[in-house]
């Protein structure tokens, strides 16, 4: 009889632990504070400039997309750098082409076109943790561009999370 009754106690606090969590799997996921979409819009980059999106601080960065309106070849290069580490460089023309793009389960990385708007986009589903800096550069190597419209969405830390190395981030040199 004691034996059924603790028996019932675990299979009862075991569904209010799953129901609490949602699902099984949910209860060991990082949490992760509120989330957020960062933009920026530059109008008219000359060739040589340098369009940059920055974030001091820590996170989880999920997405970027970059709309690149009008350009000649699709020579324009974006680099993703987290804490000074570079993710990914590449360009409008790259990925437009259909054999460099990425589409897996994991990671995204393609270019569509429709008229003049060319949007790259770049999403990793395992979200990637940033400590000191998220840096987006956007470096256009043509001429003829209308307007960079560069988007981020990602998370902030949650309100439990100790995130090393804050106290650093003034002494990192200054990006372009």
């Amino acid at each position: 009889m004691l034996a059924r009754s603790r028996f019932t106690c675990l299979v009862s606090a075991l569904a209010v632990g799953l129901a609490v969590c949602g699902r099984a799997s949910a209860c060991g996921e990082v949490l992760r504070g509120d989330a957020v979409t960062i933009e920026r819009s530059v109008s008219t980059p000359e060739r040589g400039q340098d369009a940059t999106m920055h974030v001091l601080g820590a996170g989880w960065m999920h997405a970027v997309e970059i709309v690149k309106t009008g350009g000649g070849d699709d020579s324009t290069y974006v680099t993703l750098e987290l804490d000074g580490q570079e993710m990914i460089t590449t360009s409008f023309a790259q990925l437009k082409n259909p054999w460099n793009q990425v589409q897996s389960d994991n990671f995204i990385a393609n270019v569509t076109t429709v008229g003049d708007k060319s949007t790259m986009t770049i999403w990793y589903l395992s979200e990637l943790k940033f400590k000191g800096i998220f840096a987006l550069r956007v470096d256009v190597h043509e001429d003829g561009i209308d307007s960079l419209d560069m988007r981020a969405m990602m998370n902030k830390p949650a309100p439990h999370e100790h995130v090393g190395q804050q106290a650093a981030v003034s002494a990192l040199p200054a990006f372009k």
